[in-house]
């Protein structure tokens, strides 16, 4: 891998305390000014994502409420307590779930909504950047990860998207490169690691499919191209100093379609008024939305006893 990372400096007026995902770093890739807008400025924007706005909302409240029924389950509450006035289409999914959970898992020591955090740029532990700063971290929080010892290890992400996700387009998401990459990183502190890339797996698993679930085998190749690519985005970032440096995406039909008609900046932006129709997308993914409150979504002072 390269050595050349970054240097940390306070000239972004990023928090000192801010943690990189990989939603904030798909932000930057997607539209640089969406980067800007909502993790540097935070800035608040009165537009919805999708319409119908309502059909949207409950859709993403299922979503959350069944992560919440499978990550019960998987510490051993009883399915059948959990299934009990479930109405469609939740029900319909934790049924799924409970038919189609995969049966191939590794069994020994299984994680469950676990948050994992690196430094990053990613340095030897204790190192720190210009006059005495931290650098900032990486995080992502993991459905499940299930692992032998010295062996196999499985990252499984539930998706409730309307539709199965394309393979490539998967592949093409940073989630896809940050999550293996991290979980490699970081699970020398773990009683099942450290793991090697070879050994990792990543699985998107789909209520819309649940018996066809995306599997993404991580490999040497795939995390040294990973650690170039997510430092890389870093350095880009890091880079800029206003606004101006933070471009937006070209205005064509495709990005306009693609990117700003599920943004909430659009108007702003001038890219158009009007959501764009929520049943034209499979994947939550595909919306831009942040609440100010919660935009930082990880920052140091919520990950001290999760730092490895």
């Amino acid at each position: 891998m390269s050595a050349d990372h970054p240097t940390v400096t306070q000239s972004l007026p990023l928090l000192d305390t801010f943690a990189f995902s990989q939603s904030s770093l798909q932000a930057y890739a997607d539209c640089a000014r969406r980067f800007w807008l909502a993790y540097v400025e935070q800035l608040p924007w009165p537009a919805i994502e999708a319409s119908p706005v309502q059909e949207h909302e409950a859709h993403m409240r299922l979503g959350s409420t069944f992560h919440l029924l499978v990550q019960r389950a998987e510490v051993g509450i009883d399915p059948e307590r959990l299934s009990d006035g479930l109405a469609a289409p939740l029900a319909g999914w934790f049924s799924a779930y409970l038919r189609h959970r995969p049966t191939d898992l590794p069994t020994h020591f299984v994680e469950v909504e676990r948050v994992l955090t690196i430094p990053f740029p990613n340095a030897p532990a204790g190192s720190v950047g210009v006059a005495g700063q931290p650098p900032y971290r990486l995080a992502a929080k993991y459905d499940l990860i299930a692992a032998e010892p010295d062996g196999r290890v499985v990252i499984i992400d539930w998706k409730t998207t309307r539709r199965r996700t394309d393979p490539a387009t998967l592949r093409q998401r940073l989630q896809t490169l940050v999550y293996p990459y991290l979980l490699v990183e970081a699970s020398a502190a773990f009683p099942w690691g450290p793991v090697q890339p070879e050994q990792v797996e990543m699985r998107y698993w789909f209520t819309a499919a649940p018996s066809q679930p995306v599997t993404i085998r991580h490999d040497r190749p795939r995390h040294e191209a990973a650690h170039e690519r997510l430092h890389q985005l870093l350095a880009q970032i890091l880079a800029g100093r206003s606004e101006a440096d933070f471009p937006k995406v070209a205005d064509t039909p495709i990005n306009r379609k693609r990117f700003c008609d599920y943004c909430i900046y659009r108007s702003r932006c001038n890219r158009g008024v009007m959501a764009g129709d929520v049943s034209e997308v499979g994947d939550a993914d595909d919306f831009f939305a942040v609440d100010p409150d919660t935009a930082l979504e990880f920052t140091l002072e919520d990950l001290p006893e999760l730092a490895f």
